[in-house]
């Protein structure tokens, strides 16, 4: 009686497999599919990505960034761009002009840097953050 059974329920997985496995098989039709599955998660990190990578990581990156490179260019206009004295007297003008103006730029930056890379990869590292992928 429990062999009859046992047949009974291989039979029927085998019969279901076979039943699933042509609409495994037709890719070009499941994508769709996929693509509305996908969709809020993909939206929902992309979201995410724009507030923390645009509101945070961008404007302290490109503001850091812009900052140096404003004193080291106002340090160069002095004479020389390595020199004490001359990145000392640069820093007031240079930095604050590099940081206000990097961090505006950090906040486009980074909302589409997240935008893109949340679309792409829904709430991975490098959709909160404004570095390269490695």
């Amino acid at each position: 009686m429990k062999k009859l059974t046992l047949g009974r329920v291989m039979c029927v997985t085998a019969l279901m497999a076979s039943t699933v496995a042509p609409a495994l098989a037709l890719d070009y039709e499941s994508k769709p599919i996929m693509w509305c599955i996908q969709a809020p998660f993909r939206l929902a990190g992309a979201l995410t990505g724009a507030a923390v990578s645009g509101l945070v990581s961008g404007p302290i990156n490109d503001g850091y960034h812009w900052a140096i490179k404003g004193t080291k260019h106002v340090a160069g206009k002095f004479g020389d761009e390595n020199g004490t004295g001359q990145l000392v007297a640069a820093t007031p003008l240079g930095g604050s002009v590099g940081l206000v103006l990097g961090t505006a730029y950090g906040v486009y930056d980074g909302t589409w840097h997240g935008l893109k890379t949340g679309w792409n990869k829904p709430f991975s590292r490098w959709s909160y953050i404004t570095m390269e992928e490695k």
